[in-house]
């Protein structure tokens, strides 16, 4: 990451790597007691507790962030004009459209075009390879909108994602074509602030 991200003074996020590192050093420290003769086998069973504690930590932190950002991702999508513009939406909006995480996202969607090609294979994807052919153009749109250096809106991020990750996306159920086309209009138009 080039710039580093703003602090949100007020946010006390789960932090998973913060949460792990002091089970971590415990974990180290314990495998010292290896080095003494009469605590062999205490220290090995000591770091095994503590590394195993560590994950447990990291895995309900991480579990934690994960259930905070859906609801705010909640938040975001139904109330697109941030009509309570909290401390927590910033943070989320700022992560959302970080440009590492834009890139990653318009990677997505450029493999997702890619498939599209007549020339592949079928796959077990349940990618609607036919029905999207007509609107490859819309969704080469929408790689290049993700991937010029104009601001997006956050919204807009969350509904790419969803467009590509959702399984109940017009990408991979049957829709009509006007649905179909409607949708990716709409997701097209809230990547512009």
């Amino acid at each position: 990451m080039a710039a580093r991200a703003p602090r949100f003074g007020t946010l006390d996020l789960p932090q998973p790597w913060r949460a792990v590192l002091p089970l971590l050093a415990l974990t180290a420290l314990a495998l010292v007691l290896e080095l003494d003769p009469p605590l062999r086998g205490v220290g090995l069973l000591a770091a095994a507790c503590f590394a195993a504690a560590a994950v447990v930590r990291g895995v309900r932190a991480r579990r934690e962030l994960s259930h905070i950002r859906r609801a705010v991702d909640h938040m975001i999508v139904t109330d697109p004009r941030g009509g309570e513009v909290s401390e927590l939406r910033q943070w989320r909006a700022h992560e959302l459209v970080d440009p590492a995480a834009r890139s990653a996202l318009r990677q997505e969607l450029e493999h997702t075009i890619d498939r599209l090609d007549p020339g592949h294979l079928p796959s077990s994807s349940p990618l609607r390879r036919a029905a999207l052919r007509p609107h490859e153009d819309l969704l080469q749109s929408i790689a290049d909108r993700l991937g010029d250096d104009r601001a997006v809106a956050p919204r807009g991020i969350l509904l790419v994602r969803s467009l590509l990750r959702d399984p109940g996306s017009p990408l991979y159920t049957e829709e009509s074509d006007q649905a179909l086309a409607r949708m990716l209009l709409r997701v097209r138009r809230a990547l512009d602030p």
